[in-house]
């Protein structure tokens, strides 16, 4: 929208600028260009665009002996003194466009340019509007910082929430870890071997995920240390949730096809999430997990608790879904994700 804002605007107002200048002749057409077309590239180089317009006013008012029927270059100085305001890129660009501005228009009136005697109350009407639109695109440029900041301030709190999501992978592994050792120590030997073997897999599987985990917190674009998980793990998910101790079962409908990484990433999560919530809220409570495979990728994780939907909505935002928890008929929680293979949009 931007790219074509500029060029929409000189364009604007040439049209303006040739309608007025048509009965005056050749040189006034020539004038009315030379002030305005350089407006389309107001965004790119905003206070040469600026100075060009001023010298043509100054040339303009310094060559013509009458005063003109015409308020060219007036709008024009005024939309690149908030241009320069907006995209000059610091304070000492801004203040000298102002002085530009400012000082164009003075010129202009003491060439008797736009009246004739100059007019002190024209001047000074003139000059308010130069800088209100020069303070103006400042005011505008503030608030884009703002939001630039509070966009900051959006990855680093994205961040913490990537750091909770690695305590949530430690609690998920520990607390299974922890289920296996009592169950170990209370058997005979020969069957703590499965005991023994759970843990070893969790330990592993914890060990992944922390790599993954903690290289999202970094700031650079190093390849990932290790292969993400993908719904092709999600049996070996459950077989965990299963060890520590929580019934859970997995139905999938349709037929299973490649989905990009960063989906299966993202679904992986949402189920995972949903899960780990449903051990610390409703203990042992019966979970169905359903992965239906369509134009839409479609997951249910019924009898999870409504904690952590916030992460969960995250994660189905990044792939157009639309994720919905709500009580079950039998009194548990169910989560419902929707999500669009095709968005191109991908998690870190």
């Amino acid at each position: 929208m931007r790219r074509v804002l500029m060029p929409s605007v000189a364009v604007g107002l040439a049209l303006w600028a040739v309608a007025e200048a048509a009965p005056l002749g050749g040189v006034a057409l020539v004038f009315a260009l030379a002030t305005t077309a350089p407006i389309a590239f107001g965004r790119q180089a905003p206070l040469p665009v600026l100075l060009v317009i001023v010298a043509a006013l100054l040339v303009r008012a310094a060559t013509t002996q009458e005063v003109p029927a015409t308020v060219a270059p007036f709008p024009s100085i005024l939309v690149m003194a908030f241009c320069v305001a907006l995209f000059g890129g610091g304070w000492l660009v801004a203040i000298a466009g102002w002085v530009a501005a400012v000082g164009g228009m003075a010129g202009a009136i003491l060439l008797q340019y736009y009246t004739a005697p100059p007019d002190s109350a024209s001047s000074t009407i003139m000059v308010f509007f130069v800088t209100a639109a020069w303070a103006s695109g400042l005011l505008v440029a503030r608030r884009e910082e703002q939001a630039a900041e509070r966009a900051r301030s959006a990855v680093a709190e994205e961040r913490l929430r990537i750091a909770r999501e690695l305590h949530d992978v430690v609690a998920h592994s520990l607390s299974i870890i922890a289920v296996n050792v009592g169950a170990a120590q209370e058997v005979p030997p020969e069957r703590a071997r499965a005991h023994l073997d759970a843990i070893a897999d969790t330990a592993r599987a914890a060990l992944a995920e922390m790599r993954q985990v903690l290289h999202a917190l970094r700031a650079d674009d190093d390849p990932a240390l290790g292969p993400q998980p993908t719904l092709d793990e999600l049996p070996d998910l459950l077989d965990q949730a299963r060890a520590g101790g929580l019934p859970v079962t997995l139905e999938e409908e349709g037929v299973r096809r490649a989905l990009p990484a960063g989906l299966e990433l993202t679904a992986y999560r949402i189920v995972q999430e949903a899960l780990t919530n449903v051990r610390r809220h409703a203990g042992p409570a019966a979970t169905r997990v359903r992965v239906a495979y369509g134009e839409r990728l479609d997951l249910e994780v019924v009898n999870a608790p409504g904690h952590g939907l916030i992460g969960m909505r995250e994660r189905a935002r990044l792939y157009g879904g639309a994720l919905h928890a709500a009580p079950s008929p039998d009194g548990g929680f169910a989560v419902r994700v929707s999500l669009d293979p095709r968005s191109p949009e991908e998690p870190r």
